[in-house]
């Protein structure tokens, strides 16, 4: 079982495929290997190398009890770690929710080793507190919530999703999310890194208007996934790939 170490941190990887390098980064209580299971990676194999890989507090991973290893600049120190190891200058890097927000970290701290970005279900600008706003419109005024308690129930419903939490380390994975509600403040970085980019996301996830005005701003393509939430515009493939293998496509070209 491969791992890279670059970073001090122990990140579990997987390669599949030839072609240019795309790394593929997963969301909050996913797992690489879940870009397998719904579908995107066999879509990908025949064009590109596909890295994936267990960000850390996650699967194979490892999962430091300690608020700051799961840091922006952190999480992007793990990512170049895996790079690094298979001795990758540059990539394009993919990724969906938290693993948006850790593409956009590479488009501020290591813009040069990205060849484009895409960033799904994830807004650069003001990040997890978008999201809790939107769920807090649905509860009585002055209701205390655990929202990591909240996520693992909605995330239950998918059985990949509840396998991964019952193998996984809950202190862990509470100390992701709690270091990703500090996420604002990265539409920025994409703007400033002159790299191509495509943003998109699901209709009715409380993100895509934000999203939208991002692209806008950083001269990126913009994609909506109608009829798509958050998790929906994870799981339908089928919606998403039509709009990001063009894009992979085009930019690989030139």
């Amino acid at each position: 079982m491969p791992y890279a170490t670059k970073s001090g941190r122990r990140i579990h990887y997987e390669v599949q495929g030839h072609g240019p390098p795309l790394l593929l980064l997963h969301g909050l209580l996913q797992l690489g290997a879940h870009w397998t299971l719904k579908g995107y990676v066999p879509a990908l194999t025949d064009r590109y190398t596909v890295v994936t890989f267990d960000s850390l507090g996650h699967g194979q991973s490892d999962t430091p009890h300690d608020l700051e290893a799961y840091g922006l600049r952190h999480r992007v120190e793990d990512a170049l770690s895996v790079l690094d190891t298979l001795s990758i200058d540059r990539a394009h890097a993919w990724g969906y929710s938290m693993g948006g927000w850790t593409v956009c970290g590479l488009a501020s701290f290591a813009p040069q080793r990205l060849a484009s970005y895409v960033v799904g279900g994830w807004d650069p600008a003001v990040g997890l507190p978008v999201a809790y706003a939107a769920l807090e419109k649905q509860l009585k005024p002055g209701t205390n919530v655990d929202w990591f308690h909240m996520l693992l129930l909605g995330a239950r419903k998918a059985p990949e999703l509840a396998e991964a939490i019952d193998a996984g380390d809950l202190d862990a994975l509470r100390l992701c999310l709690k270091a990703c509600e500090s996420s604002a403040g990265l539409d920025e970085a994409l703007v400033q890194s002159g790299r191509p980019g495509l943003l998109y996301c699901g209709v009715m996830d409380p993100y895509h208007d934000s999203m939208k005005a991002v692209a806008q701003r950083a001269g990126a393509t913009f994609a909506t996934i109608e009829h798509a939430d958050h998790g929906g515009a994870w799981a339908k493939a089928p919606k998403v790939l039509p709009h990001v293998l063009p894009f992979l496509a085009s930019v690989t070209r030139s």
